[in-house]
């Protein structure tokens, strides 16, 4: 036995689970980037606006230094407070008591009207993003002075949110993907609830517990669930149409054999006789074999006269019921035949011939004639064997039509017989009736339509 391979959910969870992966670690990356580049935005915002701020608030000093009067930002006084501003010229520069011991070093040199930003390290190694603005102040002589205008702030804080904002993405998109990873194995498990289905009904069919597999599938399995129940449903009928063959079989060879022994036991040589009775159990044979392939009649078949075959079953009977030797009168209409196959004929007509004999007291009937009907364009047949034994008990006649059953257990026999002539009679879409006889026992009638 092959070994199982892996699990198709436990391959669905790991497909699954490496997208997740991937998709998590791509939309980490999208917010991380977003979140920086708004972050890195706000801090230039900051800074725009105090490069403004000292703008708006400074003035020409004594020295020539362009100097603001007040400070808007209490930051920028405060010393380590991490926002820091200058203002440089040729004349000197001015730094606000924030930068003082900082190590503030901003090398951009903007042309007038320009902006630079740059990151620069302080002197504790921190790091810092700084603008450079450069400007022309003009003079109340009417001359001007060109002034570069710079602001930094530190980004450690910032450095420090991003580290957490990492951590929370981190952390959150792994109790995330271990959410929706349980959630899609819970649907996983509730979606291929059939699979396990119908894996359980099929070891219950291996095991002989059912015979099919339920219904209600869902539509992705109705078709395969329905094939395989059809698949099931033809090796059933398959083997039990074999089944039916070998009892068929078996039941046939019984009154040639029966014959056959009859001849030796009354002491024939005739080789002939022998070999006829050979010849009916070869015929038999090849005829079962072929039912059991073919499982049913020929769509063309030319007509058989049943004269003739009725002759050889009443010669055949008679040596196997030699010690009873009942009386059988066979009546055929004229030019009475029926596209049937021989061998059907020999087995519908022999059964039934064989009841007859065997529950008679001493006489047996056959009749076999034309049966016409206004919608056929060509005539049936009805074949009726009679005889005077006990006959079947209205009760009963049902009964006995079944396989295996009887109407009179203390004669030796297997049930069969009846149920053989029946299937063979629906084969040619016919029916099989039993009756009351004019002798006193059963009348058995077979109708066969006009094909």
């Amino acid at each position: 036995m092959a070994r199982p391979t892996q699990s198709l959910q436990i391959r669905l969870l790991v497909t699954l689970a490496l997208l997740l992966l991937a998709a998590a670690g791509v939309a980490a990356w999208a917010l991380d980037s977003m979140y920086r580049d708004l972050g890195l935005r706000a801090r230039q915002d900051v800074l725009e606006a105090q490069v403004i701020a000292l703008i708006a608030s400074a003035d020409i000093d004594a020295e020539g230094r362009l100097v603001p009067e007040n400070l808007a930002e209490p930051r920028l006084a405060a010393s380590g407070s991490g926002l820091y501003a200058e203002i440089v010229s040729s004349r000197g520069s001015w730094r606000s008591p924030s930068a003082l011991g900082s190590g503030l070093n901003l090398a951009a040199t903007p042309a007038t009207g320009e902006r630079r930003f740059e990151y620069a390290r302080l002197a504790d190694s921190s790091r810092v993003l700084g603008l450079s603005l450069g400007i022309r102040w003009v003079l109340e002589d009417g001359n001007s002075r060109d002034f570069i205008i710079r602001a930094a702030e530190s980004l450690e804080p910032w450095y420090n949110e991003v580290a957490r904002v990492r951590a929370w993405l981190l952390s959150g998109s792994i109790v995330l993907g271990l959410l929706l990873l349980a959630g899609l194995a819970v649907a996983m498990r509730v979606a291929l609830k059939p699979l396990h289905q119908l894996e359980t009904e099929i070891a219950d069919i291996e095991a002989g517990r059912r015979e099919l597999l339920g219904s209600g599938w869902p539509r992705e399995l109705a078709g395969v669930t329905g094939n395989l129940n059809a698949l099931l449903a033809g090796d059933r009928k398959r083997l039990e149409r074999y089944r039916t063959t070998l009892g068929n079989l078996a039941h046939s060879l019984k009154t040639p054999l029966a014959a056959l022994r009859g001849l030796i036991e009354s002491g024939h040589t005739d080789r002939e006789s022998n070999l006829r009775q050979l010849d009916r159990m070869q015929e038999i044979v090849q005829h079962q074999l072929k039912r059991a392939v073919f499982g049913g009649t020929g769509a063309t078949m030319t007509d058989l006269p049943v004269q003739e075959p009725l002759e050889q079953l009443r010669g055949a009977l008679a040596k196997v019921y030699s010690d009873k030797s009942p009386r059988m009168a066979i009546a055929v209409a004229q030019d009475t035949a029926y596209p049937i196959d021989i061998g059907d004929f020999l087995e519908l007509a022999g059964n039934l011939l064989d009841n007859a004999c065997k529950y008679c007291k001493n006489e047996v009937a056959v009749r076999a004639m034309p049966w016409t009907s206004a919608d056929w364009r060509r005539p049936g047949l009805l074949l009726d064997v009679e005889d005077d034994g006990r006959g079947i008990p209205p009760s009963e006649r049902s009964r006995v039509l079944e396989r295996g059953a009887r109407a009179d257990e203390s004669v030796a026999g297997q049930g069969i017989g009846m149920s053989v002539a029946r299937e063979i009679a629906a084969a040619y879409s016919g029916t099989l009736e039993i009756g009351e006889s004019r002798l006193g026992g059963a009348r058995v009638s077979v109708r066969l339509p006009g094909r």
